[in-house]
């Protein structure tokens, strides 16, 4: 079975290096620093799922979660936001734009890979 496409977009380059370890033995990992880039290459890839980081250059999280799902080529794409902002407004207004899920900085590798499977296999 092929694996499926996860698009990381995280400016801070070891949280990503460490997402994308955690990942690659189950998708195809594609990375992005910033959301303008974010987007641009969720456009070309139609990822499976897009791990978000909130807080990022050019474009924030909440923006480049809206800017999916009003794609129509990306609205299903699955989302989930990953941040250090812990306030429960913060995770409210991530599932408001769109998001699937929210998971909290600093995460565990089983935590990550846990939300990711609940969200995957939730019908579209």
């Amino acid at each position: 079975m092929a694996k499926k496409d996860v698009l990381i977009i995280e400016d801070e380059p070891n949280i990503a290096k460490a997402e994308a370890i955690i990942l690659k033995d189950y998708f195809n990992v594609h990375h992005a620093y910033d959301g303008e880039e974010g987007l641009k290459i969720a456009r070309k890839v139609k990822p499976d799922l897009v791990i978000l980081d909130l807080m990022l250059p050019k474009r924030g999280g909440y923006d480049v979660c809206f800017n999916i799902r009003q794609d129509r080529n990306l609205k299903d794409t699955k989302i989930i936001m990953l941040t250090a902002k812990t306030q429960d407004l913060d995770e409210d207004k991530g599932m408001l734009v769109g998001a699937d899920d929210y998971i909290m900085k600093p995460f565990e590798p089983e935590e990550l890979l846990h939300v990711i499977r609940q969200v995957m296999s939730e019908n579209k």
